[in-house]
């Protein structure tokens, strides 16, 4: 049985993304149905992922920080990737806009985006993207007080 360091290190290796270098292309429909490729943004602008569905408890919280984010950052491109399937798939749009979210919303329906960035799939999962094209930051899940330290990333990258 290996030790807790070690099972630490481990659970740092899985939530690691599984490349180094630029971030992985894609392209994914917008709620509207409308086309979202992610190199038509690169190198422009500080991108942030947040990968979330609307069956995850935690996901209600963080966009509601990610909403005000967007709202006091709009240097910052502010993407919610919704990865519910088929059986949810309906409810995203009702949930984003029963709530007044403003920021693009993505839908990844089989949540191929989200596992590029975050192997393990687990959501909330956020990942800010520089204006180089790199992974800047990464978080896995949400608790009260995660938004300052996205918050100070973001920040940090738009100087």
């Amino acid at each position: 049985m290996p030790g807790p360091f070690a099972r630490a290190l481990l659970c740092l290796a899985l939530a690691l993304p599984a490349w180094a270098g630029p971030v992985p292309s894609f392209s994914l429909k917008q709620l509207d149905g409308s086309p979202f490729n992610l190199d038509d943004h690169l190198k422009r602008q500080v991108i942030v992922l947040d990968f979330w569905a609307t069956w995850c408890g935690p996901c209600t919280r963080s966009l509601k920080k990610l909403q005000e984010l967007h709202e006091k950052c709009p240097e910052a491109l502010v993407l919610a990737v919704a990865i519910d399937d088929g059986r949810t798939l309906a409810q995203v749009a009702p949930y984003v806009q029963g709530r007044g979210f403003t920021f693009t919303v993505l839908l990844d329906t089989d949540a191929s985006v989200c596992r590029m960035f975050n192997p393990g799939g687990g959501v909330p999962f956020t990942a800010v993207i520089d204006r180089r094209g790199a992974l800047a930051y990464s978080h896995s899940g949400y608790l009260s007080g995660d938004e300052r330290a996205l918050a100070s990333a973001v920040a940090k990258l738009i100087r």
